[in-house]
């Protein structure tokens, strides 16, 4: 009995011996988690973003722990490379990641990148298996980023002249990279109508890297709209990189196309008014009936040989432009010389004639030129057009306009000849023209016994001044008829058949 006793105490010892081995060789199952105790930093931060892999108790051997990242951040672009894999080292409890933002010069909404960590045997994961960092984006340039301004100032201009205007940009300082600044580009101007823009991309214009300054340009085309008050504007938009800032001042630059009226009437005036247009001429006593209103200036052309002005011809009648209030154009007169007028008793003589203009003095340049008793040479585009950006100023432009005058010439023996009969025992004549006047009502264009010469005449600008009633300008044409003839005193130079003429119109009185 005493036996039997002893070997089941033997036995229970036995057990328990068994059991404790047991336990003590067991492996334990570490269980994992990541924190961080701060989730946000700026992209321009010196100091990197602590992440810590966590153990729930200090390890006996190390533990390597896979790694998934994710998130809006671009690695490599917003944030320096992180490993994929971490190891708690053994004897430790946590193991360390660094999350190293990027600066990124673009301006751009902040980005999060998280992670995640990834299941494994040989380890357990808690509830707190990832962490999302924010990265805070930085939209200040840094204190020491060049500005950019606009080294021009506002312009103001007339379409007529068709100027280029050019407008700088400029940095404060070099930067080490081309530098690309977009432009906001607002106003009532219309590009590819009234304006050209040269050296812009998508509107932005790009300052070289090592240089403080880029150009582009903007070029006026007229329109031939009269009293334009229109303005172009540019602006930088807001900076979409850290690159450069923009210069609390000098930020914004106008063009101004303006085409104010100018004050005439130094020219136009009662002592210059021309008052002898007429309807018709009907009776012996000579009546003035039309309402045409006309002024008669005095014309000079610059004599080469003598070195001094002379005068070139009086016949031409002159009015502001009926479709633009800034252009002189030529008055023409046509009426109707009928039966019973003074020096006229006979039905052949009844004729049209006409009074117009000739601001070349082209009759000057012909012995054959036909008209209806005085020139009419037609200016379509106007005579000059006057430009200025400022009504009140005494001095300013004029631009004779690109155009081409027709001439008229004629078989002189035709043109001339003359026909004589008996009249109540006397004789009277007449002019073969003056039944081609009446067939064309006045309009020589139409007649069938002239031939048109065409004159080209080039665009060219001279000045006017309202204080001393002057108009000068430097007048380039070009005629190859056979039948032009021009003594060299009349022009300032010429290149084959085209040439130049200084002409001055003054005040007669």
């Amino acid at each position: 009995m005493k036996k039997n006793y002893l070997n089941l105490i033997w036995l229970a010892v036995a057990a328990i011996f068994f059991v404790s081995c047991s336990d003590d060789n067991d492996p334990v199952v570490p269980k994992l988690s990541i924190t961080a105790d701060v989730v946000e930093i700026s992209e321009t931060a010196t100091s990197a973003l602590v992440v810590k892999v966590n153990a729930d108790a200090v390890l006996e051997t190390a533990y390597t722990v896979g790694l998934t990242l994710s998130g809006t951040a671009v690695e490599g672009v917003n944030f320096q490379e992180i490993a994929k894999t971490v190891t708690i080292p053994a004897n430790g409890s946590s193991a360390t990641i660094f999350v190293t933002p990027i600066n990124v010069s673009a301006i751009e909404d902040s980005k999060t990148v998280s992670i995640e960590l990834k299941a494994g045997t040989a380890y357990e994961l808690t509830a707190t298996t990832s962490v999302a960092i924010t990265i805070i984006d930085n939209a200040n340039p840094p204190s020491d980023a060049p500005e950019v301004s606009f080294a021009t100032s506002n312009m103001v201009t007339n379409p007529y002249l068709e100027e280029v205007k050019t407008i700088t940009v400029g940095l404060s300082k070099t930067f080490s990279s081309d530098l690309i600044i977009p432009l906001t580009i607002s106003g009532d101007l219309l590009a590819d109508t009234d304006y050209e823009l040269a050296g812009l991309s998508n509107d932005a214009i790009t300052i070289p890297a090592g240089s403080v300054s880029a150009d582009f340009t903007v070029t006026m085309k007229n329109t031939a709209v009269v009293g334009m008050n229109k303005t172009l504007d540019f602006a930088f938009t807001t900076p979409s990189v850290t690159d450069y800032a923009v210069k609390a001042t000098e930020n914004t630059v106008s063009v101004n196309a303006v085409d104010p009226q100018v004050d005439f009437s130094a020219w136009f005036n009662d002592d210059n008014q021309y008052g002898y247009f007429y309807e018709d001429w009907t009776t012996p006593t000579i009546t003035y009936k039309t309402d045409l209103e006309g002024y008669w200036l005095m014309r000079y052309y610059f004599d080469s040989v003598a070195q001094d002005w002379k005068t070139l011809t009086g016949e031409h009648y002159t009015n502001v432009s009926l479709n633009d209030n800034n252009q002189w154009s030529e008055v023409i007169n046509k009426y109707q010389r009928l039966l019973g007028a003074n020096n006229i008793d006979i039905a052949e003589q009844e004729r049209h004639e006409q009074q117009a203009g000739d601001y070349l003095g082209l009759v000057k340049f012909f012995s054959n030129e036909a008209t209806y008793s005085k020139t009419e040479i037609k200016a379509e585009k106007g005579w000059f057009r006057f430009v200025s950006t400022d009504a009140s100023a005494t001095e300013g432009t004029v631009v004779v306009p690109e155009q081409t005058l027709t001439f008229y010439k004629a078989d002189m023996a035709v043109w001339k000849a003359k026909t004589t009969v008996d009249v109540d025992g006397g004789t009277e004549s007449y002019y073969a023209w003056y039944a081609d006047s009446n067939t064309t009502q006045g309009d020589i264009s139409q007649s069938t016994m002239v031939t048109p010469v065409s004159i080209q005449v080039a665009k060219s600008v001279g000045t006017y001044n309202t204080a001393t009633k002057e108009i000068q300008v430097d007048i380039t044409f070009t005629c190859d008829d056979v039948d032009f003839s021009i003594d060299p005193k009349y022009y300032i130079s010429n290149d084959g058949n085209s040439y130049t003429m200084s002409i001055k119109y003054m005040n007669r009185f």
